[in-house]
């Protein structure tokens, strides 16, 4: 259907397009798809704007009020087009001749055709699914519904880092598990060499688990539940891992650095004092204790850190190490250092000392343990070829980003130390290691990225086989270079402008789109970079039926499994 012709623009700002007068302006929203066409090329657009001209003329007509409403009307039924138009604003997304498409790089012809596209027109330039690297993510925003979902390139996705942005309840989490189930697919539909692992940390327990709606009631299963076979899920929460049948994840508090004390510092409200002396302090701990293991326990010398230790068979040992240096309870311990802090660096830093350890306290009062802990058993899964992927559920500690952000630190950690051991000894990673990072501000913020592993992770692994999906409701927040290093955004709806700028950078014809983000819809989302062929907005697939779809998938590839099995027993080979 033509509804209208192009009647000004540039490449750069976009083209105008005039409406015919019986075309309805109302069925044209922003973010939707059109078709140009000019004479050697045909263009699609996206519409990044719309509205009304009233000629003055026009204008005296209805405020005169000796001319009748039905006089009125006639008027305006009558000289539509003349005594006012309608219009369009459309970014050039791409061309073709007929043979392929292509980024835009010229201008349709003045008066060029604009109509609405075709179910072959969005297969044309957006490709089709063939459910081995590619797989449909959702129906393009149209004036009218077209039955035809477009597909991203989960195979070029993983190549290099990518960012899901979108303020709560903007549909970030359907997207991810979407997302994930299909990388998982991927992995296990595919016979390459390298195997892909997911390594996702899931704040709500909505991967792990299930997702839930406004009312934080589940809806639809994770991908943790849809791929259980494949997937090891985990939990700080006890009770959770009881009744939920996930492993229980303590963290072993002597593996604590200096750069995670640093992160969460802050959020205790400790002082920068504290945190400018956090070095020397771990100096004069290790002199009084005599080794430096275990420097973290004279920073929470603690009755309760005492008790804890006297409860497990590794924390005796630590006591009976400490008891050598002479030091049997909190007080002593305490005592011995506060006096070598003043000695050393003076009263201030012992001031700083004695009121700023009780902040950090609340480390105590998450699951900890000492000795050998399970994170040896993540890493070596996200590793091995054979290994599962992984899902770390915060479960009832979903708002204390001070224990998520130790828990993701400590993996990060040991996973980049693995990776780097297997390098030196000449080994070839054997898996492509995908992060799904919530709220990734808080390791690859401002103040984070320098000190965190994850910035490590995004600024030397990727060579390593290692990539991000950074998640974030404020990518504003974001440090620059992580910004700089994603190669695909899918952006849901965000109001703030720094927001939707940031999350913007590295899109083609960027100040074009910004109009568009604050008016997407709940699950509606803009997608640009490698994944997809052109930018585009999207309403995002139906998780329900993408769910039974996963569950068909499973199906056949146990059934199949099986099948091998039996002939291989038949065979005498089992």
């Amino acid at each position: 259907m033509k509804i209208g012709k192009v009647v000004g623009g540039s490449i750069d700002e976009g083209v105008k397009i005039l409406l015919y007068p019986n075309t309805v302006i109302e069925d044209y929203s922003i973010g939707s798809l059109i078709v140009i066409e000019g004479k050697k090329h045909i263009y699609l657009g996206l519409i990044t704007n719309s509205g009304l001209a009233v000629s003055q003329s026009m204008s005296q007509y209805i405020i005169n009020r000796d001319i009748s409403g039905s006089v009125k009307d006639i008027l305006t039924k009558e000289m539509s087009g003349t005594l006012w138009t309608q219009w369009l604003e459309a970014a050039l997304l791409a061309q073709t001749d007929g043979k392929k498409a292509y980024i835009s790089d010229t201008m349709p012809n003045f008066s060029s055709i604009v109509r609405e596209l075709s179910k072959d027109e969005v297969k044309f330039f957006f490709g089709v699914e063939n459910q081995i690297d590619t797989w449909h993510i959702g129906v393009p925003k149209t004036s009218k519904v077209i039955d035809i979902e477009i597909p991203i390139s989960i195979k070029n996705l993983i190549n290099l880092s990518f960012g899901i942005f979108g303020k709560s309840g903007s549909g970030k989490t359907f997207l991810g598990n979407l997302i994930a189930g299909y990388m998982i697919l991927y992995d296990l539909l595919n016979s390459s060499d390298q195997r892909l692992k997911l390594l996702i940390f899931d704040m709500h327990s909505e991967y792990a688990l299930e997702l839930k709606d406004n009312l934080g009631n589940p809806i639809e299963d994770g991908v943790g539940k849809v791929f259980k076979n494949w997937v090891k899920r985990y939990t700080p929460d006890e009770e959770l891992a009881k009744k939920r049948g996930l492993d229980l994840l303590k963290i072993n508090i002597t593996k604590l650095t200096i750069s995670d004390l640093e992160l969460i510092a802050p959020i205790f409200g400790v002082s920068k004092t504290f945190i400018q002396y956090l070095r020397e302090f771990k100096e004069i701990i290790t002199d009084v204790i005599g080794s430096n293991k275990y420097w973290i326990i004279g920073i929470l010398s603690f009755e309760k850190t005492f008790n804890l230790l006297s409860n497990s068979t590794e924390g005796v040992k630590i006591l009976e190490e400490l008891s050598k240096a002479g030091i049997n309870d909190a007080s002593s311990l305490f005592e011995k250092v506060y006096k070598k802090i003043r000695a050393r660096l003076g009263s201030g830093a012992e001031h700083a000392y004695k009121s700023q350890i009780a902040k950090l306290s609340r480390l105590l009062d998450y699951p900890i343990k000492f000795g050998r802990d399970i994170i040896d058993e993540i890493i070596d899964n996200l590793t091995r070829s054979d290994g599962n992927h992984i899902v770390i559920s915060l479960g009832r500690y979903e708002k204390e980003t001070p224990l998520y952000m130790l828990i993701a630190n400590l993996i990060a950690r040991r996973l980049r130390n693995k990776i780097l051991e297997k390098t030196l000894e000449g080994k070839e990673p054997e898996t492509k290691i995908v992060i799904f990072l919530e709220e990734a501000h808080n390791f690859l913020g401002k103040d984070t990225y320098k000190i965190s592993p994850f910035g490590v992770i995004a600024r030397e692994m990727r060579k390593k086989g290692v990539i991000l999906c950074v998640i974030d409701q404020r990518p504003s927040e974001l440090d620059e270079d992580v910004i700089s290093m994603l190669w695909t955004n899918f952006v849901l709806s965000l109001t703030d402008r720094r927001d939707i700028s940031t999350a913007l950078i590295g899109a083609p014809k960027a100040d074009l789109f910004i109009k568009i983000i604050p008016l997407l819809k709940t699950r509606e989302v803009f997608i640009y970079g490698q994944a997809i062929n052109f930018p585009v907005v999207i309403k995002i697939k139906d998780y329900s039926k993408a769910v039974l779809f996963f569950k068909k998938k499973v199906n056949e590839i146990i059934s199949k499994v099986d099948k091998e099995v039996e002939v291989l027993r038949r065979e005498g080979l089992l």
